[in-house]
């Protein structure tokens, strides 16, 4: 609004046009309760595989978490996972296959693997007891046969030992160390880690040479029942439920058949020294061809021989996306150090949006993490939606019915620019468009990106920021981004309704009343020699400019569109051009009819070639409008500003640049300037000559109160309707106090030159009325001078010789 009055340009050299919002306090309490929890995520699995293998070398353990220790295995990993109720399971798998651990996903569960090789032929007597374990969704035994294709374990030379893959373990600790004690080389062989000996192979479609192909077998990976202890069970009536106290009874996958497994043999789990028992598939409702030695999380770890996070990836038993933690853990057999297997913590990426979900669902404030590496795939969302779609293999445009058939469905995981694709969550898509705004502006830490909903101005818009969140040791770099909705300031704009819509009405129009009010007094009287000797077409001119001016006043209300802004740009520099330009030339006339008197010269300066020198200053200010509204015009435009409880969104009237107000800096302010030098040297003149004291009253008045106006909105704060305010109140005053200090003055003096003074004081076309600096009694000294010019046209200066002083009459023809 600062635009819509003269020399508020002045403004421009102490403002910062940038508009840029450092974003460093945004949201700071969300990304730092986002941060602090994912933290808590990712120490806890450290520090309960840590503890569990620790409490596996102090020896609790009769056959060292081998398979007879099943049972009690799982009694302490159901407490630790009842401790930590976010982890989604705990478990561990051995060297010899074994796999063991509780499971909360859809149900409380335990899962158990036999140690041994999958991959033997079904004919084979001596794993004849795990041929017929596998059951359907009803109960039914089917054949555990691979499928063409899987993988299984084949043991090298009985799965001998053999030196673990990792660098350490690799080095030649004998050439290493040539020169060194024995001491470093046997620090050397004390890193050194032994690994069994086996490959991984794949289930072949069919023999070679075309032979009849027999399915080769798998020991199933099974999933149990569990009681309030942790241990399988398929009593009625005992059986855990997930989310709940209430106990039940064990289904199968139907929902309606209960459990009731009784295969007896001799299983790992019965002993270590051929024992028969008849609870090893206790409680067992399906089954997965499973070997964690092929697993990626297991895989990883043998390879590393260390601790560590896996990169994102579906889980098998339900293809959710999450992460593992491992830790490897050792025997001592025989003097070596020997890999016995992996202890594991898993995450689902559902417990982070479970987080989320319960502390930004409902909130006007969204969070979103993905992967900082291409394609940046999705880790969670307060929107709840899933970071990956389960679909069909054969058909990935079809979604997955039944998660559980394994080899039937995979998963496809979500970049988060393509969220918005896949969800029908409307804050989705403003995620996606918000991290194509941030990937765009290459993710800045502490500014502020800002998205709309749509072109409309009136749409909603919000703000991001992104955080990089690294995990010390766990090789993953995720990014936290938080999107808020952007209020939309009213305090830009009025509008009916406002605060200041009333004043901003009643001001423009007052000041339009006054001024149309005094040009309607002055215009009246304009035939009388008191007004007709004081330029009343000038004065006329001014009077009417000082009145469009106050119609400016009116452009600022309503929206900021393009069009009003560039509407507030034209109105009031073009009106301020109308309105001063008469007065300033008014003002240089009076100089130079003041220097005549003053040299007894005459001077003839005709109407015509005053108003002449008007049409320089209206074109020169048309011709800036003109250009800046082609190549730098006022329009709108969008700043966003970061408060300590929210961010808001201003649509204001702003340029590219700030040329435009430096130019009007240049000539409004030149004008202005010029006309109070012009007005300072008539300063000298009697006050009823020729309006000189009028004229340095009003030039002073415009120039201080335009002055206040810019100190004014240079150091208040507030948006631009606060300023549009200051601002029609400086028209206001500007304009009645101008118009007044011209017409005023006349009609007092018009009140006081009634007849009773014996001078005539309504002319005649034809006839000239002569204005003059001294007193009654020089009348007649004075009509001499003006017959002396009666001749004349326009108007001129005869000087007159009256005792001591020196009065010159202006002599202007009708």
């Amino acid at each position: 609004s600062y635009r819509s009055f003269p020399l508020l340009v002045l403004l421009l050299a102490t403002s910062d046009p940038s508009g840029v919002v450092r974003g460093e306090d945004f949201n700071f309490e969300v990304g730092r309760r986002v941060r602090e929890r994912l933290e808590d995520y990712m120490r806890d699995p450290s520090n309960v595989a840590e503890v569990l293998a620790k409490y596996r070398t102090n020896g609790p353990f009769d056959h060292d978490m081998r398979a007879p220790d099943r049972d009690a295995a799982l009694k302490l990993t159901d407490a630790l996972m009842k401790v930590f109720p976010h982890f989604m399971s705990l478990y561990y798998g051995l060297e010899s296959g074994l796999f063991v651990g509780s499971f909360y996903d859809v149900s409380l569960d335990a899962n158990y693997r036999e140690p041994g090789e999958s991959g033997y032929s079904i004919t084979d007597p001596a794993y004849g007891k795990y041929v017929n374990t596998c059951v359907n969704k009803t109960g039914h035994p089917i054949q555990c046969s691979i499928a063409p294709g899987n993988p299984f374990i084949r043991c090298i030379d009985n799965c001998s030992l053999e030196r673990c893959p990792d660098e350490e373990t690799q080095k030649d600790c004998d050439n290493a160390f040539n020169n060194s004690t024995e001491v470093e080389k046997a620090e050397c062989e004390k890193k050194v880690k032994w690994c069994k000996h086996y490959v991984q192979e794949s289930a072949p479609e069919e023999l070679d040479g075309g032979a009849p192909y027999t399915p080769l077998g798998f020991i199933p990976r099974t999933s149990h029942c569990i009681d309030s202890s942790g241990v399988v069970s398929q009593t009625q009536g005992q059986i855990m439920k997930k989310n709940t106290d209430v106990r039940g009874n064990c289904y199968y996958r139907d929902g309606t058949t209960i459990v009731n497994r009784t295969e007896t043999g001799t299983y790992a789990q019965c002993g270590e020294e051929g024992e028969i028992c008849a609870d090893t598939y206790v409680g067992a409702y399906t089954f997965h061809d499973y070997d964690p030695r092929w697993r990626g999380w297991y895989k990883r770890t043998k390879a590393m021989q260390q601790s560590n996070w896996s990169p994102p990836y579906p889980f098998f038993s339900n293809l959710e996306m999450g992460i593992t933690y491992s830790e490897p853990i050792y025997s001592m057999i025989e003097g070596k150090n020997v890999f016995e297997g992996v202890i594991a913590v898993d995450y689902t990426f559902e417990n982070i949006t479970e987080f989320l979900v319960e502390n930004y669902f409902n909130s006007s404030t969204q969070v979103a993490i993905f992967e900082d590496a291409e394609p940046n795939f999705m880790i969670a969302s307060s929107t709840g939606s899933k970071a990956a779609r389960i679909v069909m293999k054969a058909d990935p445009t079809q979604p997955c019915p039944d998660a559980y058939e394994i080899g039937m469905c995979t998963a496809n995981r979500i970049a988060i620019s393509e969220l918005g694709s896949f969800s029908e969550a409307p804050m989705d898509g403003m995620l996606s468009k918000a991290f194509d705004r941030q990937r765009d502006a290459s993710f800045p830490p502490a500014e502020l990106v800002t998205i709309k909903a749509n072109d409309l101005v009136t749409s909603a818009a919000y703000a991001s920021q992104t955080q990089l969140l690294e995990f010390a040791g766990a090789q993953l770099k995720w990014r936290i981004m938080i999107m808020s909705p952007v209020m939309l300031s009213s305090e830009d704009t009025i509008f009916p309704g406002d605060v200041l819509f009333g004043p901003m009405i009643a001001i423009g129009a007052l000041g339009f009343a006054v001024c149309i009010g005094l040009f309607y007094l002055f215009y009246k009287k304009r035939r009388t020699r008191v007004v007709m000797a004081s330029d009343w077409r000038f004065t006329s001119f001014f009077l009417l400019g000082c009145t469009l001016l106050n119609t400016a006043t009116f452009s600022s209300l309503g929206p900021n569109t393009d069009e009003l802004c560039l509407l507030r740009m034209w109105l009031p520099h073009f009106f301020f051009a109308l309105a001063f330009s008469p007065l300033l030339v008014k003002t240089w006339r009076m100089m130079k009819l003041a220097r005549g008197g003053r040299g007894y010269t005459r001077v003839k300066i005709s109407h015509r070639k005053v108003a002449l020198l008007c049409v320089p200053i209206v074109l020169a200010q048309t011709t800036i409008l003109t250009l800046f509204s082609i190549f730098d015009p006022s329009k709108q435009s969008e700043v966003i500003e970061n408060g300590i409880s929210n961010v808001t969104r201003r649509i204001i009237c702003s340029a590219d640049t700030n040329a435009f107000f430096i130019t009007e800096l240049v000539f409004e302010g030149g004008l202005v300037l010029l006309g109070c030098v012009l007005a300072f040297k008539t300063r000298r003149l009697r006050g009823t000559y020729g309006e000189a004291k009028q004229l340095v009253i009003c030039m002073y008045d415009i120039a201080l109160v335009a002055s206040v106006v810019v100190l004014v909105e240079c150091f208040m704060e507030g948006g631009q309707a606060a300023k549009r305010m200051v601002t029609a109140v400086g028209i206001f005053w500007g304009t009645a106090f101008s118009c007044g200090t011209f017409v005023v003055p006349r009609l007092v003096q018009l009140r006081d030159s009634r007849p009773k003074h014996g001078v005539i004081t309504t002319l005649t076309p034809g006839m000239s009325a002569a204005q003059t600096s001294g007193i009654s009694t020089a009348q007649q000294s004075l009509q001499r001078g003006a017959n002396v010019a009666r001749s004349s046209q326009g108007s001129q200066t005869v000087s007159v010789k009256l005792g001591d002083e020196t009065a010159s009459v202006t002599v202007l023809n009708v």
